[in-house]
């Protein structure tokens, strides 16, 4: 990976990841004791949360894998076990993302690191950190 993203796109970024989590979705009528309409709408808001969480993860690791490839002296060969979760994380986001709306920013947000996320773990296989 490259230098650390400057500030200003990490703050793009959080806003954002901000806007799809707070994206407006249309009133629904109040379902009467519950029923179907309320477990749907707790469903989606869970598949949205667990999506949230796993994309903050899977950009975690990327900075982790970002910073051990810029430090001097460490094997390569030491980070083959993190280029694996790598690629684990986006056969991972990829399938959360299926879950989501299509509307949904956090869907497009999510498809994107899965793809970020396996192009890292591709080319540390391929030997592009060489």
């Amino acid at each position: 990976m490259s230098s650390p993203a400057p500030t200003g796109v990490k703050d793009k970024f959080a806003a954002y990841l901000q806007e799809a989590m707070t994206a407006k979705q249309p009133p629904a009528s109040p379902p009467a004791l519950g029923g179907p309409a309320l477990v749907n709408k707790v469903a989606a808001a869970g598949e949205a949360a667990g999506a949230q969480d796993l994309v903050d993860t899977v950009l975690s690791r990327l900075e982790l894998f970002q910073e051990a490839l810029g430090r001097q002296g460490l094997p390569l060969g030491s980070l083959t076990p993190l280029a694996q979760a790598l690629e684990e994380d986006s056969r991972r986001l990829a399938t959360v993302a299926q879950g989501l709306p299509g509307n949904s920013p956090l869907r497009q947000l999510t498809e994107e690191v899965a793809a970020l996320t396996w192009t890292q773990s591709y080319k540390f296989r391929r030997g592009d950190y060489l």
